[in-house]
């Protein structure tokens, strides 16, 4: 099923292998036509952030399953286990987390970064408000994604 995507000027998206990134002055829109995976510039973590903290490796896990797809590959199982392990280290997103998975278990694995950026958002406002910077602190705050 075809997707359109509007990007805004100066923004990038990853799409299908490549990123793709709007020169122009205004937003562009494009159809992505094949089944390829797409990635606005705000979903992007870089490979450098993924060991700020429990949070950012899960969430560069799940990044890479999803842009690197493949049900039923070795690093499904792997990747579903270390959000298991992150569900268990932080039972305050122990529902989140089995969410999470579901969506993993289910092949929907932009779903289950969809949600994951939920939580790296609240973790990082979190940390904004209490003056310690994300990076190098592994710990979340304990309450609830949506409280």
């Amino acid at each position: 099923m075809p997707l359109k995507i509007r990007i805004k000027p100066e923004a990038k998206i990853f799409a299908g292998g490549a990123v793709l990134k709007n020169v122009g002055k205004h937003a562009a829109d494009l159809l992505v036509l094949s089944d390829s995976p797409v990635l606005r510039e705000e979903y992007m973590m870089n490979m450098d952030r993924r060991a700020d903290s429990d949070v950012t490796n899960v969430y560069f896990l799940l990044q890479i399953i999803y842009l690197f797809r493949g049900k039923d590959q070795p690093m499904d199982t792997l990747v579903i286990d270390t959000v298991r392990s992150f569900g268990r280290l932080y039972p305050a997103y122990a529902d989140t987390v089995a969410v999470i998975i579901q969506h993993l278990e289910a092949g929907e694995s932009f779903k289950a970064l969809k949600i994951t950026h939920d939580i790296l958002k609240q973790y990082e406002k979190e940390h904004a408000k209490d003056g310690n910077p994300p990076s190098g602190d592994p710990a979340l705050p304990t309450k609830e994604p949506n409280a």
